[in-house]
């Protein structure tokens, strides 16, 4: 079990993730929908902004050695106003509409990030629901 921002989630493993993959590269037998997240509860600021940090940074708002801002395809997602005006291909998250919005997508289908681990199932749930609530800035 899992606590998030005042809402419990039940295991991942109790819904059938196994890590295994199906076809596209989704999650075999796992619906992220039924990690059922109160949106009124996720905050970016507490939330969304972490996640980001830990699995994107490195490409897409972390400072390399020499100081400078890494944004490939101009995108930085450790700025609440960046993340919404999106990248050089156009926005990345429909605020409202989480089948529209791009960066989900690319999260959920295994695309992104290109190093380090996938992204966990509850960590999609979170994006989501926040994303589900309106993308809020909070």
């Amino acid at each position: 079990m899992i606590l998030v921002a005042g809402a419990v989630l039940v295991g991942v493993a109790s819904l059938g993730a196994s890590g295994a993959r199906g076809s596209g590269g989704t999650p075999a037998s796992l619906d992220v929908a039924a990690l059922d997240v109160p949106q009124d509860t996720v905050s970016f600021a507490d939330d969304i902004l972490p996640i980001f940090r830990q699995r994107c940074a490195e490409c897409h708002g972390a400072e390399d050695e020499n100081g400078e801002v890494r944004t490939e395809v101009s995108l930085n997602l450790l700025n609440y106003e960046r993340v919404m005006m999106g990248s050089e291909f156009g926005t990345v998250i429909e605020a409202g509409d989480p089948a529209n919005s791009f960066l989900l997508d690319m999260i959920v289908d295994g695309t992104m990030p290109e190093t380090g681990d996938p992204v966990p199932e509850d960590e999609i749930a979170l994006i989501r629901a926040w994303i589900e609530a309106g993308a809020p800035n909070n």
